[in-house]
């Protein structure tokens, strides 16, 4: 049983491999987001360009790539039902694709004064949302491309993160000012302005039922709150060393996935807010992690062009080993500390015995009765000197 436990412990000495790695020429992959068939994904990149690459089994990129930006992507979102892709970039825009096509469905959305940080579509796939360095939120009409609102912060402040509630009819939004906004979808009221901290909130997402939100901050830390009354629901995610720049959550509400400017990939369980597992470690910094619809995959984006692939799987079963191994080591250990708390007694009472011994040994009854010769004579004096000693 030890042998087989070494072995693992020996395993688990690394991270679990990635499935798959995919490096896109050294262009930064700022944004990356699953196709409903688990098998596809659509990134953004420093190139201007969106391109879909099947990550399941070739690793090779779809068809030609999506031109139309003029500057770096910096956020893509598919549809519900995989026809369309939008994107926000640097260039100010907003632009709605075609995905068989890989063309432009209407001229580029322009309301953004400032680059575009974030993009989402509306569980219907009627609206879109997008967040800017501009201080606002612009809720479009997906079909048609018009504005239906305008989402004004009211001062100088970063739009680094829009997300839609899973029932379409609020908005939340994570901004440079430290704070999470909910936003009613129909008329553009602020129903809820959550602190969220001292430093900027870079990535939010809503829970599968739309009862919590999740926060991923400059602090390094992600969050959890009530989206009802915008209180902190247990601990924060601690473990990363640099900010976090982008999280997601499983279509399960088992766990998120957060990426960051460690060089690293953690997955967190929603109920105890730990880590699972080993970081899943790039060579420099991530921008981007999408969880497959199926929540059977991970897929990350860096710096430095590399796209990695993730069996969530793998990552769990590595925990539950890594679990058990330390489970036994423990074990062990209490049962080591154990005999080595009976051997202490044993050699205290064998310590005392002797103590015992030499007392006895060194008492002038003792050394009396040891330097007699027992005969009928040393007999006699033996009996008086006891009779004596009495």
């Amino acid at each position: 049983m030890s042998g087989i436990l070494d072995t693992a412990r020996d395993t688990l000495k690394g991270q679990p491999a990635p499935i798959k790695s995919v490096r896109r020429r050294k262009n930064k992959v700022w944004a990356v987001a699953f196709f409903n068939d688990c098998r596809r994904v659509v990134t953004g990149s420093h190139d201007k360009t969106l391109r879909i690459l099947d990550v399941r089994q070739t690793g090779e990129m779809v068809g030609e790539p999506f031109k139309g930006h003029t500057d770096r992507v910096r956020s893509v979102a598919i549809s519900p039902d995989d026809s369309r892709i939008v994107s926000g970039g640097d260039d100010t825009t907003v632009i709605i694709w075609d995905t068989e096509s890989k063309q432009m469905l209407l001229n580029p959305l322009v309301k953004h004064t400032e680059k575009v940080n974030s993009v989402c579509f509306s569980p219907d796939g009627w609206r879109i949302a997008s967040g800017s360095h501009d201080s606002t939120v612009v809720v479009w009409d997906a079909e048609t491309g018009a504005v239906l609102a305008t989402l004004d912060h009211r001062k100088t402040v970063r739009v680094w993160s829009v997300s839609f509630s899973p029932d379409g009819l609020k908005l939340a939004s994570g901004s440079s000012d430290h704070t999470i906004r909910v936003w009613r979808t129909v008329n553009a009221e602020c129903l809820l302005k959550i602190n969220a901290g001292q430093w900027s909130v870079r990535s939010v997402v809503w829970s599968p039922d739309g009862s919590q939100l999740v926060s991923g901050s400059s602090d390094n830390t992600a969050k959890f709150w009530d989206s009802s009354n915008g209180e902190k629901i247990g601990q924060p995610c601690v473990g990363h060393t640099r900010w976090i720049t982008c999280l997601a959550i499983s279509s399960d509400n088992s766990f998120i996935a957060t990426a960051s400017d460690d060089s690293t990939v953690r997955l967190w369980c929603t109920k105890t807010h730990k880590q699972i597992g080993h970081s899943l470690k790039h060579a420099k910094k991530v921008h981007s992690v999408a969880i497959s619809p199926d929540a059977e995959l991970l897929v990350s984006g860096a710096d430095d062009g590399n796209l990695q692939l993730w069996s969530v799987r793998d990552i769990l079963e590595h925990d539950e080993v890594e679990a058990s191994t330390t489970e036994y080591e423990e074990v062990q250990g209490e049962q080591l500390r154990s005999s080595e708390t009976q051997v202490h007694r044993v050699i205290a009472t064998a310590k005392m015995s002797i103590t015992a011994i030499m007392a006895i040994t060194e008492s002038p009854l003792f050394i009396r009765t040891v330097q007699v010769t027992p005969t009928p004579t040393t007999m006699t004096t033996r009996t008086r000197y006891l009779t004596s000693s009495l």
